[in-house]
């Protein structure tokens, strides 16, 4: 698996979000590396990690992110990101002083008892798209990834030009990242979180709903969270002075 370090400072892990690789994190990162000593992780199958079979079931991805990263750090995850650190964060409380989930849900489909998330269909109609057309099926996941925001077309025009379309990932990785999202259910390690925990999420995600956020609050009483007014499901590009705010402050506490 390809981790990128860069900067100077406290270890800060970054987790991408699914179809991605870390070099979504450009603008961010560079503000950050100014601080901090960033871990920018290419996920199995994205960006310049290779693709082995299984490698993204998630005990084998936190297994082989637990061999290569420092012993202790704070983490960041986005969207799928998000998942995998909070599976690292199960397995491992004691490498994760402070965990980040940047529009990330604990189940992103919903449930009889679990109704802030989208229905599985909508995931499922691009697992099946994605063996007939994966360029068009990731451009209409960037599509729905920025819809909503007051800058969706920048947003929009900066994802493609930096990754999916240009640096597509392993098509086996990008199936088995999306059931990733469709069966994982992380609630009960959410509320089970011993470290401070922060979600940031845009009020106008259209794959999370702003009451996700009062939900996970139930769960871990001890989770803070912000909602950025105008933001999509890419709040540290459309609103990234906001978001490193944000991040910043909370790592400094």
């Amino acid at each position: 698996m390809h981790i990128k370090v860069i900067g100077q400072g406290p270890d800060l892990v970054m987790l991408h979000g699914w179809s991605m690789n870390s070099a979504v994190w450009h603008d961010l990162a560079g503000n950050l590396a100014k601080s901090y000593t960033l871990h920018l992780v290419d996920l199995p199958g994205h960006g310049q990690s290779d693709w082995q079979e299984g490698a993204l079931e998630l005990a084998t991805i936190v297994e082989n992110l637990a061999q290569q990263l420092s012993e202790k750090a704070v983490y960041l995850g986005w969207s799928l990101g998000g998942l995998i650190s909070l599976a690292f964060a199960e397995r491992y409380p004691q490498r994760v002083t402070k965990l980040i989930l940047l529009a990330a849900s604990p189940c992103f489909v919903r449930t009889g008892q679990w109704e802030c998330a989208m229905e599985a269909v909508i995931f499922n109609a691009f697992a099946d798209n994605l063996q007939d057309n994966q360029a068009e099926t990731l451009q209409r996941f960037l599509l729905l990834q920025a819809r909503g925001s007051q800058h969706s077309r920048d947003t929009i025009r900066q994802l493609s030009h930096q990754l999916a379309i240009e640096n597509p990932p392993n098509p086996v990785a990008l199936k088995d990242g999306l059931n990733v999202l469709i069966t994982s259910d992380m609630r009960i390690q959410l509320a089970a979180l011993n470290c401070p925990v922060t979600m940031i999420l845009g009020e106008r995600d259209t794959l999370i709903p702003n009451d996700m956020l009062s939900e996970a609050q139930q769960l871990n009483s001890n989770l803070t969270t912000h909602l950025l007014a105008g933001a999509g499901h890419a709040p540290f590009i459309a609103h990234a002075a906001q978001c490193q705010h944000i991040i910043e402050q909370f790592i400094n506490e």
